[in-house]
């Protein structure tokens, strides 16, 4: 946690720790006020895409550009012999808040809109007309269709931060959370496919993993190069 809080300014964590949950639950719950059938679904439709959108663009002032040829940026490591792996754990620990943020949000949203519209995992006691409902009938297959829809927020926060590294320029980062929303949304697709839910998490949480070694260890080998002068 020392490592991280390193890199996280004050600003940053005022953020991402308060501003960006809040925001996203208030979209999400005016959403699914509006247009939602009173279940949830739409609302976790709407955070799980705004997501990663809000942690690519505000990674610009954590890890900004730390990919990016002859990066500056990181410079004031190289006065510690541990500034490598204070990195490393930093990264790692990025990684993890990012997964247990979109848990959070999205639990959190789902939680607010049972106590606001009266629905429960099984069944949609109370809800109001609208949309088709976006949860199965079932709480096993609920609990399978929330982890998809985290899993699909963090793949895509974790891919587009790593895509948005290569480059310093606030600007980049938000060209790429605009592609993430519309990758976020297309993935969302796959509720289509809700009788196989959990094969489709086992197969996300494949392709989280991967992408998180990813994500650390270019990160890692680009760093150093300018870590030792390379």
């Amino acid at each position: 946690m020392k490592s991280y809080l390193v890199f996280a300014g004050a600003r940053y964590r005022l953020a991402v720790y308060l501003l960006m949950p809040a925001v996203l639950l208030g979209i999400g719950l005016w959403v699914e006020g509006k247009l939602g059938s009173g279940n949830g679904g739409v609302g976790a439709i709407v955070v799980t895409v705004l997501l990663p959108m809000a942690e690519i663009s505000s990674d610009n002032w954590l890890f900004g550009g730390i990919q990016a040829k002859d990066s500056m940026g990181l410079e004031y490591l190289k006065a510690s012999g541990r500034g490598m792996g204070i990195l490393k754990n930093a990264l790692w620990m990025d990684l993890a808040r990012k997964f247990l943020s979109a848990l959070g949000i999205i639990a959190l949203h789902r939680l607010a809109a049972a106590l606001a519209w009266g629905w429960e995992a099984g069944g949609v006691p109370g809800s109001r007309p609208g949309i088709a409902h976006s949860w199965p009938g079932n709480a096993g297959s609920a609990v399978g269709v929330l982890l998809y829809f985290v899993l699909v927020a963090y793949i895509v926060s974790a891919l587009g931060t790593f895509l948005s590294r290569f480059g310093g320029m606030f600007w980049m980062n938000l060209l790429i959370s605009y592609g993430a929303v519309f990758l976020a949304a297309f993935a969302l697709m796959l509720l289509n496919l809700a009788e196989h839910i959990f094969i489709i998490d086992i197969m996300c949480m494949a392709l989280g993993a991967a992408v998180s070694v990813l994500t650390v260890q270019v990160a890692m080998k680009r760093v150093e190069r300018s870590y030792y002068d390379k």
